[in-house]
């Protein structure tokens, strides 16, 4: 299992991942990274635990944020899909009405 060393404030940690996850792992410490000396300069000097525990917070945040968006996304496509589906078994009723109707008048003549 390959290990990635990752810096995070100031500190090399060694994270295992799957075999071709290392650039993946990288991407996400260097975000990780990044919102971490933001949210140092906001806040200033501050235990690591602290700025770690401030950062998962706010990500988990964001993570929370965008469950909600994708879930109002996700009813709103679900009602639109369900209209659709409504318009488009009036125009088959209707379709049916006036083909039975031509059938009807052609059995006639």
């Amino acid at each position: 299992m390959p290990t990635v060393s990752v810096l995070l404030n100031g500190r090399s940690y060694d994270v295992a991942c799957g075999v071709g996850e290392e650039d993946r792992v990288r991407e996400l410490a260097n975000k990780l990274r990044g919102r971490m000396e933001q949210l140092a300069k906001s806040v200033g000097a501050v235990p690591e635990n602290l700025l770690f525990a401030l950062t998962a917070l706010l990500l988990a945040d964001e993570l929370d944020q965008r469950d909600k968006e994708l879930a109002q996304l996700q009813a709103e496509q679900r009602s639109l899909v369900d209209g659709r589906e409504a318009q488009l078994a009036n125009s088959l009723e209707t379709l049916a009405s006036k083909i039975e109707a031509i059938a009807a008048r052609l059995q006639a003549a």
